[in-house]
């Protein structure tokens, strides 16, 4: 039995259905009486209630609703949150039993010849499931006793049974070319990759898996059909392509993001929630640099009002936000700053010479700078001698006196201190996005952002890295 973690009914403005009907499901679970149940469903990443239905002595329920709703796989949850999944395509009126005991093989549809289907490899696969588990366990024991002939046969075995359950879903594609079924199989599945072939110098090319993998990637999926919203399948697709299938780097993500974006776009309820996801987990992203593809999503989506989903408010929002971003991200010749020292005369940031700056946003009452800056005196004064460095040390207090004996009591004499308050030159908060502190910029000769909010410790590490890889500096 599977079990399922409790859900909440969740508001977003995200959420909405496509057309479709409504039904009438009557379900029936021997071993309840009397008891609650929960019908839901999968939203991308979410899964949400959608129903609820009290059970009779006999454990009988309907749920019915003339409401639209689109199909996709749904789930009846039993009140200790195991679950049953089932399939709501075209078929609206059926009905559901199963025996509490054993959810997964007693599980019975009547006027739906999709969850029988359904159900069927349900069993199928927790059958083959059950044998693999098996065959891995004596696997691992026999690879430790070093039993190289016996790990073969299992190895085999375990292949052969990975075989049948592509060529039962094969079969089941074939006989039924119109399920959901079918289309869920079909669009679950990932690239074959063919036999690698020779370069020219006779050896195999290394990256011909990586690459045939990448590019045939979304072969079978079919972005026009929302259906697939309301299974676990397509956000788990699109989290595996951007966060391991496509290189970390914030220009090769927007590049394919631009693409995904735009086969989503016939369907508006898909392209709906690909952009709403995309800009949530790129907006939060704690990764350094991937605030350039939320601001590549502002600027493509809701700019132009494509967005049509959130109010003209949110939308101002999001744009200002990205607005505040674009001066500040990696490889941008980072703002000009020109502000007062400690002598009472104006600094310019960009006329300091360096190979490296150390942008350092600090105040004198943040607790967590008064960790974070003996950090970056203790760094600044075990390399200066070594690199050419130097530290623009950016004070966000507006007391002068409390500033400068900071600086005293921290031994940050070293540094450029300037204080923020006073400028010549535009709003540091602004320009670098400052609403908290502490935050480290490191800038390069040309004063280009090369790295960005990374804690004081890492620096080191980050210089290090960058200093090995030219490309990075180009």
């Amino acid at each position: 039995m599977k079990k399922i973690l409790l859900f909440a009914v969740l508001s977003l403005t995200v959420l909405s259905l496509s057309l479709g009907q409504g039904y009438k499901i009557t379900v029936k679970i021997n071993g309840l009486s009397e008891d609650t149940l929960l019908l839901g469903y999968y939203y991308g990443k979410y899964q949400y209630v959608r129903d609820t239905v009290a059970l009779d002595k006999s454990g009988k329920g309907v749920f019915e609703t003339k409401d639209t709703v689109g199909g996709g796989i749904y789930f009846i949850v039993m009140p200790n949150k195991n679950f049953i999944e089932f399939v709501l395509d075209k078929e609206r009126e059926f009905s559901i039993e199963a025996d509490t005991t054993d959810l997964v093989k007693s599980v019975r549809a009547k006027g739906s010849s999709d969850n029988t289907s359904w159900f069927a490899y349900k069993v199928f696969i927790a059958e083959r499931g059950t044998k693999i588990d098996a065959l891995g366990k004596t696997h691992k024991r026999l690879q430790d006793a070093g039993k190289e002939d016996s790990v073969k046969i299992l190895e085999q075995q375990m292949k052969d049974i990975n075989t049948e359950v592509a060529d039962y879903k094969n079969k089941f594609i074939k006989d039924n070319p119109k399920s959901l079924v079918s289309r869920i199989f079909d669009c679950s599945r990932e690239p074959e990759i063919p036999e690698t072939p020779l370069l020219p110098n006779g050896r195999k090319d290394s990256t011909f898996a990586y690459r045939y993998f990448r590019a045939h990637f979304w072969d079978m999926y079919d972005f026009t059909d929302d259906r697939l919203l309301r299974t676990p399948i397509y956000h788990a697709k699109l989290d595996q392509y951007l966060t391991k299938v496509v290189p970390q780097i914030p220009d090769t993500l927007i590049a394919e993001i631009d693409v995904i974006i735009e086969k989503t776009r016939p369907n508006k309820e898909v392209f709906k929630y690909t952009v709403w996801y995309l800009t949530h987990y790129y907006e939060t992203s704690q990764v350094m640099g991937m605030d350039a593809v939320f601001v590549f999503l502002a600027d493509k989506v809701y700019r132009p009002g494509d967005a049509f989903w959130v109010s003209d408010n949110v939308n101002k929002k999001i744009l200002e936000h990205a607005d505040k971003l674009k001066p500040n991200l990696i490889g941008k010749t980072a703002p000009e700053l020109i502000l007062l020292g400690l002598d009472n005369q104006l600094i310019s940031m960009h006329s300091i010479p360096a190979t490296y700056t150390i942008l350092y946003f600090w105040d004198p009452s943040c607790g967590h700078c008064k960790v974070e800056t003996p950090k970056l005196v203790e760094y600044y004064n075990k390399v200066k001698d070594t690199m050419d460095m130097k530290v623009y040390s950016v004070c966000s207090d507006t007391n002068l006196t409390a500033w400068k004996n900071y600086v005293t009591e921290k031994k940050m004499e070293a540094f450029i201190n300037v204080n923020g308050t006073r400028t010549a030159k535009g709003n540091f908060h602004d320009l670098y996005d400052i609403f908290s502190t502490p935050v480290v910029y490191i800038l390069d000769s040309k004063k280009r952002i090369i790295g960005k909010k990374i804690p004081v410790d890492q620096i080191g590490n980050f210089l290090e890295f960058y200093r090995k890889h030219p490309t990075l500096k180009d």
